[in-house]
């Protein structure tokens, strides 16, 4: 029997038309996003490490059950519309879509059982298909592609536009139900726009207004439901739309689509050749920042502000941070061919002149950034960047429990659990102690110990070498700064500070796992789950075995059982 979807009331006419924690002295609900919580319910080992496909779990990989409704993120619809519809720029409309609310239990802004449509975001995809029509029928360039179709009569050029236009759309081949469908549609629309002569143009106008409001178009749509050897293949279209909505933010191309059409994404050799080629494209590099801008919270660079009391701080070191970041991902990715390790430990940067001065890097004068080497035994990877430090620091110290919460459940998976109520914050430094400890004593009691010791402290503590600015930093309260430690990743191994670890961190299977599900996670639109243990176990242990690029990384995760198809379950 096929599949029945379930559209919200607003559809039908628009288609006719653990233990406690203790973070002392810090927001509780900063790193309470049940996100990495997850892998406690999926199989974590009893130390809090990820125990990823091994004993006692599923012992192929498959695909986990899914929604079969993804709707368009803000940005996707904006990316989508501007490309249907030949637009120069962003359609500069997105401020009529309500916020999304961010989701605890999701890192990403992606997930699919959480992207709704309520009357508030309805009534701005309303507007603002009316908007895009109009524009479109107005300006003689963006209309052109849309009025020039083939066809001897005028019902043929209809019929060519409602094809055409309706599957690049839909990203799919239109039913002949839907044809018919939307060349009434085209038919109303001579006399319900004023100003309007030509009826043509006004069919034209009247269909992209209702396609716009199309579950169809605001939805990518996944239907496929026939069962191969237990798991259901997607149809081409759905693996044209997987793969452009994963690397590219937006809808297929035409050569994907052409794909599509011919039969071309059959093989997990044809989707890797896309796969491939779409990460050539700028567009794949946006992507990629946009996903660590996500995973590792840049958005917390924003309200950096150290102490001018203390420091001498840029008037715009949030920005600098920000666009410093921005390039690091850019050069190691698309510059350098790297992966996950050169993010880790590379010690190339760009920075201007006062992110060089604060790094004490000579030479770099202007506001242009300029890559440059940074002293290799002080700074390795984003983690020893000034973004990161001096976005998790106080305005006067390093905060290692932010900085320790962060790492241990981003990059290691562990899990964390939110703080107990009524958590005194850390209190003023004492005669000649030291941040850390000050910090080692405020959470060494009950329940804070059973986190703080084992998990949290000891990924915070190698970055006590970093002021609340980020720089470089050998004492503290006139004591010698203490950066030794043993963490938690693939057992206890003991590092000596930030260099070390990031060296630990790169070659640590456990991060390598943790980092692949993440991408498992953004790629798929949903959380990780138990059944996806071995599929991240693979990505994860080549990423590492290998020593892949993020390209690579990307490519064997696009032809991954996990995402070239749906679970069979779904169809119960």
């Amino acid at each position: 029997m096929a599949m029945m979807l379930r559209w919200p009331a607003w559809s039908v006419a628009v288609c006719c038309c653990a233990p406690l924690a203790c973070y002392a002295g810090i927001d509780e609900d900063s790193y309470a996003d049940g996100g990495d919580e997850t892998q406690s319910e999926a199989g974590e080992g009893e130390d809090g490490s990820s125990d990823g496909g091994g004993e006692g779990g599923p012992a192929e990989e498959a695909p986990a059950p899914a929604p079969r409704t993804y709707r368009l993120t803000h940005a996707q619809w904006d990316n989508t519309a501007q490309d249907l519809l030949g637009l120069p720029g962003p359609t500069g409309l997105t401020g009529l879509l309500r916020d999304d609310p961010k989701i605890a239990g999701y890192v990403f802004d992606n997930d699919a059982t959480s992207l709704e449509v309520d009357e508030a975001l309805w009534t701005g995809y309303r507007i603002a298909a009316g908007e895009l029509a109009q524009t479109v029928t107005e300006d003689p360039d963006l209309l052109a592609p849309f009025v020039d179709v083939p066809g001897d009569t005028e019902a043929e050029r209809i019929d060519s536009f409602v094809r055409s236009f309706g599957t690049r759309a839909y990203r799919r081949p239109l039913s002949e139900a839907e044809v018919a469908a939307l060349a009434d549609l085209f038919n109303a629309g001579s006399g319900l726009y004023s100003g309007v002569q030509d009826p043509f143009v006004a069919g034209v106008r009247h269909v992209i207004e209702a396609v716009l409001q199309s579950p169809y178009f605001l939805y990518r749509v996944e239907t496929s439901e026939a069962v191969v050897d237990g798991v259901i293949p997607l149809s081409d279209y759905e693996l044209a739309s997987r793969l452009s909505y994963f690397l590219w933010n937006t809808m297929p191309d035409a050569e994907l689509f052409d794909a599509a059409e011919a039969g071309e994404l059959e093989t997990a050799a044809d989707i890797a050749a896309q796969a491939e080629r779409m990460l050539a494209d700028p567009r794949a590099a946006e992507m990629v920042v946009r996903f660590h801008h996500q995973l590792l919270e840049v958005e917390k660079m924003e309200t950096i502000s150290p102490s001018e009391l203390v420091f001498d701080v840029p008037d715009n070191l949030p920005e600098l941070a920000i666009e410093e970041h921005e390039h690091f991902i850019r050069d190691v990715v698309f510059g350098n061919g790297g992966g996950l390790i050169e993010l880790l430990t590379s010690s190339q940067t760009m920075v201007e002149s006062e992110l060089a001065a604060i790094y004490g890097v000579a030479g770099v004068t202007g506001s242009d950034f300029v890559e440059v080497d940074l002293d290799p035994t002080q700074r390795r990877g984003v983690f020893t960047q000034l973004g990161f430090l001096a976005a998790n620091a106080s305005s006067f110290d390093p905060d290692p429990i932010h900085r320790g919460v962060f790492l241990a459940k981003r990059m290691a998976c562990h899990t964390i659990a939110a703080p107990p109520d009524g958590v005194p914050p850390l209190p003023p430094l004492g005669e000649d102690q030291t941040n850390r400890e000050r910090v080692e004593a405020h959470t060494s009691g009950n329940p804070c110990a059973s986190c703080h010791g084992p998990l949290i402290n000891p990924f915070g503590f190698p970055y006590e070498s970093y002021d609340a600015l980020g720089a470089w930093r050998t004492v503290d309260n006139g004591q010698p700064v203490d950066t030794a430690t043993m963490v938690l990743l693939d057992g206890q191994q003991s590092v000596s500070g930030a260099v070390e670890l990031a060296e630990v961190m790169a070659a640590s299977e456990q991060v390598h796992e943790c980092y692949a599900r993440h991408w498992l996670e953004y790629a798929t639109g949903r959380n990780y789950v138990f059944g996806d243990a071995p599929t991240v176990s693979r990505l994860g242990g080549d990423s590492l075995a290998e020593e892949q690029s993020m390209r690579e990384l990307l490519v064997a995760l696009t032809t991954s059982v996990a995402f070239s198809t749906r679970a069979a379950e779904e169809l119960q």
